[in-house]
């Protein structure tokens, strides 16, 4: 029987930092993790619910869970998916992985702009005020949504936080404090999962790395992750912008508030 633990953030938050890591130092990890939202009947890699419980409950060990959506009612689009999404953020503890809003939307738009022509044609002041247009809040602002996930999970009382900048600065305190609220036994020696620079993706060579090599980063198109790369993106006017929209999670969170553009 397989115990699960939900790694849950908003994209580009670090949520693969956090899997690796756990995958590297943490016994009795599953090397593969499962993504929750491939329940959705339009997930690219869509699983019916059953075989998706089918596959979590019949690994041994410690089966980590990726969630991206909002926790609650109303953020999926199928009675039944919103039914066992429930089922299993009850039951599972959960890591809420957090990371600077600014970073999250620089980040975000680089990654989006990788393979969305529309948003690849967008400048960043455009993007960052452009509408978030998930079903789970659509309409609302990028950097309001990103205030609404964080507040939303800090308010359902995840198990443990888990920054990404600390993670970076500190990576060993960081990781034992996260295992010590989890109660997960760590490996003697502890090692840290470096990001990966971007090289073109040959699918047939990823998994075959991802076997051979279960240490290395499993994110997607992963940037430099440089913490406070904000700096040299968002101008005064960006920067008022999203304070206007996110800084109530800014503050909950600990981080510092804007001290000017570029």
């Amino acid at each position: 029987m397989s115990r699960i633990v939900v790694v849950a953030s908003h994209r580009r938050s670090g949520t693969h930092l956090v899997l690796d890591s756990l995958r590297r130092n943490v016994r009795d990890v599953q090397h593969r993790f499962m993504t929750l939202e491939r329940i959705e009947p339009t997930h690219e890699r869509h699983l019916p619910i059953a075989e998706f419980d089918r596959r979590l409950r019949s690994q041994r060990g410690i089966v980590l869970v990726k969630a991206h959506a909002l926790p609650g009612a109303g953020v999926w689009r199928t009675p039944e998916a919103e039914a066992y999404a429930s089922e299993i953020l009850a039951e599972a503890p959960t890591i809420y992985v957090h990371r600077d809003g600014r970073d999250v939307l620089v980040s975000l738009y680089r990654f989006v702009s990788s393979y969305s022509p529309r948003v690849a044609a967008q400048s960043f002041a455009e993007f960052l005020r452009s509408n978030h247009t998930g079903i789970d809040a659509a309409g609302i602002s990028r950097p309001a949504y990103w205030q609404r996930h964080v507040m939303a999970w800090l308010d359902r009382g995840p198990t443990t936080l888990a920054s990404y900048e600390r993670l970076q600065d500190d990576f060993e305190v960081s990781l034992r404090a996260i295992a010590e609220r989890l109660d997960l036994a760590l490996r003697p020696t502890l090692n840290a999962v470096r990001l990966q620079p971007r090289r073109r993706r040959i699918p047939v060579l990823d998994r075959a790395l991802r076997i051979l090599l279960p240490a290395s980063s499993t994110a997607i198109r992963p940037q430099a992750g440089r913490i406070g790369g904000w700096h040299q993106v968002f101008d005064d006017a960006d920067l008022a912008f999203f304070e206007l929209q996110a800084a109530a999670a800014m503050r909950r969170l600990g981080y510092p508030a804007s001290s000017g553009g570029t």
